[in-house]
């Protein structure tokens, strides 16, 4: 995970072990099988923690199709440099290589979007405004580009690429395998990573190699500080009705340029 200029992406969504529990209902604690206690003067990769994550990019990358839930708590700074927490939650589908839909809830700005491979638009939740413009063959090259509503995809833009493990990896400068954890009634294996300006957290399902929970913590510069990111709800290789992905904008819609600003964050 690296720090680059600023895109509308939102790689890896994180936060407080504490507000994930208390919002999403999971259970992270270690057990007593924890990662050695020995301390490192240097960052050092555990070559466990890097096998578990790639055994969860080679699931997410031989999906033809994948449907989930991801549950986002984001912190906001307020016009008076308060800080609050911002609740929101997606629903996606995705069928590589061209097809992506994702409903997002919650706090945020409510809005559905759609890629077919040709377009990609974002409706307003109230159908009273859209967002539309053609847009790169691929989901692979959509997720580089600004667009609108991109910033729907920023808890999850990391699971979509051909080769999540390449995205999460690079610029690496540590790895470690923490232990097992419950997330609600998910036996997972509990990762932690560090890179330039960045530590990262991800729990993964120890049976079905999926993610359950990630947290990021910036350490610095303009990003906001913490972010938290829950999934759910996974189902992989199943069809997708076609009409998932094509929008059906209202006849009285207007047509708006819009971005999410609380969301402009990247690695």
């Amino acid at each position: 995970m690296t720090t680059r200029k600023p895109n509308p992406f939102a790689h890896l969504f994180g936060g407080a072990v504490l507000a994930a529990t208390v919002f999403f209902g999971s259970t992270a604690v270690a057990q007593d099988n924890a990662a050695a206690t020995t301390v490192f003067t240097q960052p050092f990769k555990d070559e466990r923690a890097l096998a578990l994550l790639k055994d969860m990019s080679d699931t997410l990358a031989k999906a033809q199709t994948m449907r989930f839930t991801v549950r986002s708590l984001i912190p906001f700074a307020t016009p008076t440099g308060q800080q609050i927490s911002l609740f929101g939650t997606s629903r996606v589908a995705m069928q590589r290589p061209d097809k992506l839909f994702a409903e997002t809830r919650g706090e945020l700005f409510p809005h559905n979007l759609y890629f077919n491979g040709k377009t990609v638009t974002a409706i307003g939740a109230d159908k009273h405004f859209y967002a539309q413009q053609p847009a790169a063959s691929t989901v692979e090259a959509l997720i580089q580009k600004a667009h609108p509503g991109s910033d729907a995809l920023a808890p999850f833009v990391d699971l979509l690429v051909a080769d999540p493990f390449a995205r999460l990896t690079e610029g690496l400068e540590g790895a470690m395998l923490v232990g097992q954890s419950m997330i609600g009634a998910v036996n997972t294996d509990h990762l932690a990573f560090s890179g330039a300006g960045v530590d990262w957290e991800i729990w993964i399902g120890s049976k079905d190699k999926l993610p359950r929970l990630m947290i990021v913590r910036y350490l610095g510069g303009e990003r906001q500080p913490t972010f938290t990111a829950t999934f759910s709800d996974w189902k992989l290789g199943a069809p997708i009705a076609a009409q998932t992905f094509n929008a059906n904008i209202p006849k009285d819609a207007v047509k708006i340029d819009f971005k999410l600003p609380i969301l402009q964050q990247s690695k």
